[in-house]
């Protein structure tokens, strides 16, 4: 009588049940990692408003203001007519200046207001640089930020953001530039969005 030979497991499904489980394993892993990172950028956050405002605390018991480098993206006409030949209201020739401001805990909100105040030195305005700001009943209300998309709300009672597409993309320049320089903002979104348009 013949004993019915017993086969033996293939290699190769052994190999392929072991990747399959790896990669269950793996995916599993990551997904509690994301979790994780998610909750480590929150703390991360938390922990920089906290210094901020440590920090603002200190500069009020001692006196010592501290302050952070940033720039303001205003139009230069010079540099316009140099790539261009003429002016051409190239975005291009948005470009920054320097400014320090008081550390705050809404740098963004900050520079915004700065750039449409418009206030531009006497040497800058020799080197070329223009801006229309600040606008006729234009207010700055605000910025959120919603996984790296920036949103700013403005009001405009006067119309002072509609007009030619030259003028009003300029000064869409401006602020966008200004705003993208924080490491944090991907783009920029204005509200309303009937705002800025030509």
């Amino acid at each position: 009588m013949r004993v019915k030979k017993q086969q033996s497991f293939p290699t190769i499904r052994l190999v392929i049940v072991a990747f399959c489980g790896l990669s269950v394993f793996l995916l599993i892993l990551c997904f509690f990692q994301s979790g994780k990172l998610k909750s480590l950028e929150t703390r991360i956050a938390s922990l920089e408003r906290h210094q901020a405002a440590l920090e603002m605390e200190l500069s009020a018991v001692t006196g010592v203001q501290r302050t952070m480098e940033v720039n303001l993206y205003y139009y230069n006409e010079l540099l316009d007519r140099l790539m261009n030949a003429e002016v051409l209201c190239d975005t291009e020739a948005v470009i920054p200046v320097g400014r320090t401001i008081p550390n705050s805990q809404s740098p963004i909100n900050d520079v915004i207001r700065l750039l449409i105040r418009g206030e531009l030195t006497k040497a800058e305005e020799d080197l070329g640089f223009r801006t229309e700001f600040p606008g006729r009943e234009l207010q700055f209300l605000g910025a959120r930020l919603e996984d790296g998309v920036l949103y700013l709300k403005f009001s405009d009672p006067s119309g002072f953001t509609s007009g030619g597409s030259c003028r009003v993309n300029l000064l869409r320049a401006q602020i966008e530039k200004t705003a993208l320089q924080f490491e944090m903002v991907e783009s920029v979104v204005f509200e309303p969005e009937d705002i800025f348009q030509p």
